[in-house]
């Protein structure tokens, strides 16, 4: 047995390359990662603006906190509503408008189909309110207290059609930044969605009763509106369209009815 003085020699010409393994893909791992779908949790800064509007919200709408008796009977009531609503709405539009803005990307695909679904929806909203009050209380249902305020305000007053901008148009944003926005939009990163979205229904409709049988007339909108953010990727510019529309025509209706 002989052995070979002048082994072959490996090449490693262009001709025979050699075949490395690709490399595996990098996989960096955060401890505060959140998946792409969870809501974003609210910054230092957003709490500090949340504060700052929600907390006298609350304390003035939802607590009673601030009673209207220490309001002089002399004063105006609607004067008194219109200065409250602006320093509201200034506050919202200060602190929250490029959020609000930024939802109205939801109607960059099928804008018409979408308007048209809220025209659809308020109809749905007006025949299960006139249902349910026909159902309890017969052919003469009551007015709620809180529209009988409203209807007294624009029919009398002589600041009507500023009262009737803010009804229409003002109040809707302000309580879609809270009810909406806010208990649902930012809560909805520390508890699930239908959680935060039926507390914040069920507030909607208390803040807006003065007696328990009111709720047959705000509870319906509370769940449409509701509704209407969380399906639409919780833009609320669209729920804000919604509640805008309900008011306008309602606003309209009592206009009408007036000149009528």
């Amino acid at each position: 047995m002989t052995t070979d003085p002048h082994p072959a020699e490996i090449s490693l010409s262009p001709q025979t390359p050699t075949e490395f393994p690709a490399p595996l893909p990098t996989v960096t791992t955060t401890a505060d990662a959140t998946p792409a779908s969870s809501p974003t949790r609210p910054t230092r800064a957003d709490w500090g603006r949340i504060a700052i509007f929600g907390i006298p919200y609350a304390a003035f709408f939802l607590l009673g906190l601030v009673p209207a008796s220490i309001i002089p009977q002399s004063w105006d009531l609607t004067t008194v509503n219109i200065a409250i609503d602006s320093v509201f709405l200034v506050m919202v539009l200060t602190f929250f408008w490029r959020e609000f803005a930024s939802t109205f990307s939801y109607l960059r695909t099928h804008p018409l189909l979408k308007i048209a679904v809220l025209f659809g929806l308020w109809f749905v909203v007006a025949v299960v309110q006139l249902v349910s009050r026909l159902a309890i209380y017969g052919i003469n249902p009551p007015v709620a207290e809180n529209q009988q305020l409203v209807i007294d305000a624009l029919t009398s007053s002589r600041l009507a059609l500023p009262f009737a901008f803010f009804v229409a148009v003002g109040v809707p944003l302000v309580e879609e930044i809270f009810y909406r926005h806010i208990l649902i939009g930012k809560l909805s990163a520390y508890a699930p969605t239908w959680a935060v979205a039926s507390i914040s229904a069920l507030l909607f409709a208390y803040m807006h009763c003065h007696q328990w049988q009111d709720m047959i007339a705000y509870l319906p909108i509370s769940i449409v509106l509701t509704l209407v953010y969380v399906f639409s990727r919780k833009s609320v510019a669209y729920s804000w369209m919604f509640h805008a529309l309900n008011n306008s025509i309602m606003v309209a209706l009592i206009f009408a009815m007036q000149g009528a």
